[in-house]
């Protein structure tokens, strides 16, 4: 990749953002999609396979001559994507976007990383075959295209005009978009750089992009500041209590849609059923294949809704207050509790937290997260924690304080104390700041 020697590369650009498009290609560019999907797919799971095989062959070589070789040949075939691409000339072929295997190679290092660094990770495995496709690909700018150039409109991905994008093997494609974001962007003046774009089909059919852009000019502005902090209580009567009293009611889309979804799901079911009685391979019936998209489209209203909520209520959160607490839920550890999985799963607190997180750092405001432990046990007033038979179950929702005799709503207490570790967490790490 050659770039102008003025041009900064991702990294060195101050704010990153995404966005993601709804995009309209042809039958033959859907294809292309499908085929680069797969092709990225078995890169992934053929490094998988070589590696699982390399462990083994490792036991083996210093007593095989044959697995000896056979570890050579592995580790001089599958060391980076060039060598893959020549161990499998498939990759070589027209339509297979060359990107797609590199970064399908780094997912698998990628993947490796995060499960030597993060704790509860597990190793890479197989992906599964499934109704949805997508691929990466990378932006490429030369010398010449970045010349005096803003990024949008130059590189191998590229706006041709306000509705269509030019992307790597596909060409030319439709695009649409928010109104209000795209005016924004197109009407930029710094440099704006794409860096890689995500191209998928849904399992519904529908077709989208995602791209990551870069810039030294805020891609939003920032809220004025209102001196203000809060401490917010995530919970299951409802989605969220703040220290100042406010209640946000939890919405429950997935418990409302329940029974239509149980509906489609049977009626899906009996197409299965009905296919493997007449001896057809089911994901070729026609009528299965309607079924499942319907229910795919449910399923899809659904996780809209709830994101779109999520949007709603953490962009109010983020405009009224400076400084904003939260506990840091583990919610993969909370959901081995069966008889609460499916309302946690419903109330999606792990993803109101990303788009809190999101949406402060876009904004400029604060967003701290704390231990939640005995966040409720303890009276915000005198400090007094419960214990044992003392102790606030779960359903108890009014409660006094053994010590100092106040009276507590369970949530609005947890919320203000959320409030008051968070705010002193935020001067700590101010005062570290200030004396390094």
């Amino acid at each position: 990749m050659c770039y102008n020697l003025g041009m900064k590369s991702m990294r060195d650009l101050f704010f990153h953002t995404g966005i993601i498009l709804r995009i309209y290609p042809s039958d033959r560019q859907k294809e292309l999609i499908r085929r680069n999907s797969r092709a990225s797919q078995f890169v992934y799971n053929r490094l998988v396979a070589v590696n699982r095989e390399r462990y083994l062959l490792k036991k083996t070589a210093s007593l095989s001559p044959a697995d000896k070789e056979r570890l050579r040949y592995l580790n001089d075939a599958y060391k980076d994507a060039k060598h893959m691409k020549n161990a499998v000339p498939f990759l070589y072929e027209k339509g297979i976007d060359s990107d797609m295997v590199l970064n399908a190679f780094l997912a698998y290092q990628n993947a490796w990383n995060q499960f030597r660094k993060v704790p509860g990770n597990r190793p890479p495995s197989f992906h599964k075959r499934a109704n949805e496709y997508s691929y990466k690909t990378s932006n490429h700018y030369t010398g010449e295209t970045m010349k005096n150039g803003i990024g949008l409109y130059e590189g191998s991905i590229r706006f041709t005009d306000s509705s269509h994008i030019h992307l790597p093997i596909l060409g030319t494609v439709r695009f649409k978009g928010s109104k209000k974001i795209m005016d924004s962007l197109f009407s930029r003046t710094e440099v704006t750089r794409i860096g890689s774009a995500r191209i998928m089909i849904d399992s519904c059919g529908d077709c989208f992009v995602s791209m990551a852009l870069a810039s030294d000019e805020p891609f939003a502005a920032y809220y004025p500041k209102t001196g203000s902090i809060c401490g917010i209580d995530l919970n299951l009567t409802n989605f969220m209590t703040c220290s100042d009293g406010t209640v946000v009611d939890n919405p429950r889309y997935l418990k409302r849609s329940e029974e239509k979804l149980i509906k489609r799901q049977k009626r899906l079911s009996k197409k299965k059923k009905r296919a493997d009685r007449e001896g057809r391979i089911f994901h070729e019936s026609k009528r299965y294949q309607e079924e499942r998209q319907k229910l795919s489209e449910l399923h899809r209203k659904v996780s809209r809704q709830r994101q779109n909520f999520q949007r709603i209520e953490a962009d109010k959160l983020v405009k009224s207050h400076d400084l904003i607490s939260a506990e840091d839920l583990k919610v993969k550890n909370l959901l081995r509790n069966h008889k609460l999985a499916k309302a946690i799963s419903d109330a999606g607190w792990r993803s109101f937290l990303n788009v809190l997180k999101w949406d402060c750092d876009k904004r400029g405001k604060q967003l701290i997260m704390v231990n939640p432990a005995n966040t409720t046990q303890t009276c915000h007033v005198c400090g007094a924690v419960s214990k044992g038979e003392e102790r606030i179950l779960l359903g108890r929702e009014e409660w006094v304080c053994p010590k100092c005799r106040t009276f507590h709503l369970r949530d609005l207490n947890a919320a203000v104390n959320i409030r008051d570790i968070g705010f002193l967490k935020f001067t700590e790490q101010r005062e570290t700041v200030r004396s390094a």
